[in-house]
């Protein structure tokens, strides 16, 4: 069984991350865990700098995740993708085939919920596996 979690560093997804090994666990699943940055969308010299600081911050974020994941018992897969989360999601979710995916919903207002949408409900519409999305107010 290979379950992704899409892994921010962020609290929820951290308590995301510990509900998906406890639930699992028994099954022996591999953890793909999934982090996505986004993009550099100014290409000077400093904004650049200041990106790969931020993508490094990030790869240690997704490596101490990998690394509690490994002292549960767990095998773990780590990635680090690039650009829009929806579309990342979707295509590491095309190449690793997960039998589910879980992924932690951020509170928004109505008014970004309504425009904006959500990385959780473009999941929902594009996904071609099962999904568990943990709400915000869940513990």
């Amino acid at each position: 069984m290979k379950v992704m979690v899409c892994y921010d560093g962020s609290e929820k997804a951290h308590e995301s991350l510990e509900m998906a090994v406890n639930y699992f666990k028994a099954l022996k699943p591999e953890i793909i865990l999934l982090t996505v940055t986004g993009e550099a969308l100014d290409t000077s010299m400093e904004s650049e700098e200041i990106f790969k600081k931020l993508e490094g911050e990030q790869h240690e974020v997704l490596k101490k995740a990998a690394d509690w994941v490994a002292a549960q018992g767990l095998d773990v897969d780590a990635m680090l993708a690039e650009g829009s989360p929806g579309p990342m999601i979707m295509n590491a979710i095309e190449k690793k085939s997960p039998d589910i995916v879980v992924v932690a919903r951020q509170t928004k207002s109505k008014f970004m919920q309504t425009f904006l949408g959500s990385v959780s409900a473009y999941l929902v519409r594009h996904a071609p596996c099962h999904l568990m999305i943990m709400g915000p107010d869940w513990k």
